[in-house]
């Protein structure tokens, strides 16, 4: 069983751009929302100010290499996953960008598979999106095909290099 993060850093942490909201009791209950309309190509959050080195791959922290990882201190951490999400956790830039025009209250979601290769803690998912993978467990698991068309960090595209000859 996993212990949701209670939170360490203030709250909101980018009130600019993010509203955290609670839709059901209980653990993994809330999500990060936008806070007004946010055009698409708009840098949201820079990993420097909401970021720690991750002492261990957990549900809460965020792959930025082929062997690291780092906690999201900050509002970021309820940034669901969506097989057609709106925003991208860039781990070279250490940005998070939107990728299309996201309303006010619409959740603020990225593609889990962009910085995961092999999850701590996979599920089923719910995106409801017609591009929908299924079973979240990492990169590692999804066909090289799969993944094409999607935004991949470069540490995902040199694993995927490493395990079958990359991107086809």
């Amino acid at each position: 069983m996993t212990i949701e993060q209670v939170p360490t850093w203030h709250q909101p942490s980018h009130p600019d751009y993010i509203a955290v909201k609670t839709y059901k009791s209980g653990s993994f209950s809330k999500y990060a929302t936008a806070s007004t309309r946010i055009p698409a190509g708009t840098t949201i959050a820079e990993f420097s100010t909401a970021a720690t080195p991750a002492t261990a791959k957990a549900y809460s922290s965020l792959q930025v290499s082929e062997t690291e990882h780092i906690e999201l201190n900050s509002d970021l951490l309820y940034s669901n996953h969506s097989c057609d999400p709106n925003v991208i956790f860039d781990t070279d830039s250490q940005t998070v960008t939107t990728i299309k025009d996201i309303e006010e209250g619409e959740p603020i979601t990225f593609n889990y598979l962009s910085t995961e290769w092999d999850m701590a803690q996979a599920f089923k998912c719910e995106c409801g999106s017609k591009k929908c993978l299924g079973e979240i467990q990492g990169a590692k698991h999804v066909p090289t095909k799969a993944l094409a068309g999607y935004f991949l960090n470069s540490h995902i595209k040199r694993l995927l290099e490493k395990r079958d000859g990359g991107l086809q």
